[in-house]
């Protein structure tokens, strides 16, 4: 089985590793790194953070084999349903965690980029540490932070290598208020979507069911006491999602 899974802001590839972890030996799974992230942190071109680059990667990891099963969680479900939109026949099965289509109001997207260009000026200079102080402490990440030492892993460590400024750009190019609304498109699909969210991330649960009004073959699955990060509080049920 491909799968291709697409991290979150102030992610990367490796934060997929539990999943594998927990998927059967001959699962094969590709994670890219996005721009700003990983080890593409240090790239500085505008360029580099455009939508159809990170469509690129995408692309690049899918491969011309097979169709293939793409998770996106957050920032990459945005970018999954970009691509998977573009490419419908390359898309056998669509997972979205935490995922938000986008805003449909053009003074949505103008207010929320506006708060996004205010995110990136505090990361570039207040720095990493002041940033966390925020990001970290919403609601919907509370759970994730719970979590014993020998859960979490490299992830605090994973965090704290990021680059500001590579994130700010981030940000400031594929931020939900620069990407035009998928709403009115999401009707288009016709693969298989799975609208994966958990119980204490009420905001994106309440998005994934008015999706699932949407797309004609969705499934809506709430995972129990987690929040925003399913795949790396819950990999386990996130691996028996993958195999129903």
């Amino acid at each position: 089985m491909r799968i291709v899974a697409l991290h979150g802001f102030t992610g990367e590839g490796a934060d997929f590793e539990p999943l594998r972890q927990a998927l059967p030996p001959d699962s094969d799974l590709r994670a890219p790194d996005f721009p700003g992230h990983g080890s593409r942190r240090a790239q500085r071109l505008t360029a580099d953070y455009a939508l159809d680059t990170h469509l690129r990667i995408i692309d690049e990891a899918v491969g011309a084999d097979e169709p293939v099963t793409l998770i996106g969680y957050s920032m990459g479900g945005r970018l999954a349903l970009h691509w998977a939109l573009a490419h419908p026949d390359r898309c056998r099965r669509l997972v979205l965690i935490g995922a938000n289509p986008g805003l449909p109001l053009a003074l949505e997207r103008e207010e929320r980029r506006l708060a996004d260009a205010a995110l990136a000026d505090f990361l570039r200079t207040q720095g990493l540490a002041a940033f966390y102080k925020y990001w970290h402490h919403q609601p919907m990440f509370r759970s994730l932070w719970r979590l014993p030492p020998e859960r979490l892993g490299t992830l605090p460590d994973r965090r704290a290598s990021n680059d500001p400024v590579g994130l700010a750009l981030s940000l400031e190019s594929v931020g939900t208020g620069c990407l035009p609304s998928l709403w009115h498109r999401l009707g288009e699909l016709r693969t298989r979507v799975d609208l994966v969210t958990g119980e204490l991330d009420p905001k994106f649960t309440r998005l994934a069911q008015q999706m699932g009004e949407k797309i004609p073959k969705a499934r809506l699955s709430v995972i129990e006491d987690i929040g925003h990060a399913v795949h790396l509080e819950r990999p386990e049920d996130l691996a028996v999602l993958l195999e129903s």
